[in-house]
């Protein structure tokens, strides 16, 4: 198991972005998914229990194969509710906090619509959302 987010070969931008936020060694399933996900284009199914940072294991390799240059839609994140949504959002603005170029956006219900329309036509790299 690696000890330390430096070697998972991160962007110096998320690596200073999670370490801002106390992050300093990955969790299991950090480990096995950030690898597989930054050198692979295969799919990969990975469960893990609630709080062992799920979000981090996938999110950094979306934000870090992410072309700040592309300004359309590269990632969309489904989340089951809308808290979900909301925080899986934050987490992944948090840790692209140092990433230049990267915008993510969160959609959901309870919102005006027309205000969620006018951000998508932002273009967006990265949406969070939930049906």
């Amino acid at each position: 198991m690696k000890d330390h987010f430096s070697f998972l070969s991160l962007k110096n931008q998320l690596s200073k972005g999670i370490r801002e936020l106390g992050f300093e060694q990955p969790t299991p399933i950090q480990n096995k998914v950030i690898p597989h996900l930054l050198s692979s284009k295969q799919d990969l199914i990975a469960t893990a229990q609630t709080g062992t940072g799920k979000t981090a294991a996938f999110g950094l390799p979306l934000l870090q194969l992410t072309d700040v240059f592309n300004k359309s839609a590269q990632g969309i994140i489904l989340c089951p509710t809308r808290e979900l949504c909301l925080q899986i959002g934050k987490d992944l603005s948090s840790f692209s906090k140092y990433l230049k170029g990267v915008t993510v956006l969160s959609v959901y219900g309870g919102e005006k619509i027309e205000k969620q329309i006018k951000n998508l036509n932002k273009n967006p790299q990265i949406i969070v959302g939930t049906p």
